[in-house]
């Protein structure tokens, strides 16, 4: 516990801003997906809280196409990071 206390008081404040960001966006888009995916299908057409969501689609195509998006980018600098080290070796 003591460690993680040093840890926290050795940061600037605006990492914990950041950081306090990051985590209250995850926990907004992780309860808007969860009610979107888990309750919103079996609401009625009718009902007012189907307003504030996309076609239930979505609900697929999008986390695929932010799957895809980030496993390009990883890939993309592990690619440009290898080739450097390479391109280093050669050098020498």
């Amino acid at each position: 516990m003591y460690i993680l206390t040093f840890l926290w008081q050795q940061q600037g404040s605006s990492d914990k801003i950041f950081g306090a960001t990051c985590v209250s966006a995850a926990a907004v888009i992780f309860t808007y997906f969860s009610i979107w995916t888990f309750i919103v299908p079996f609401l009625d057409e009718t009902s007012p809280l189907q307003n504030y969501f996309l076609p239930y689609q979505y609900a697929i195509y999008l986390p695929a196409a932010v799957l895809v998006a980030g496993l390009s980018l990883v890939t993309a600098f592990f690619i440009k990071t290898t080739s450097k080290g390479k391109n280093k070796q050669k050098a020498k």
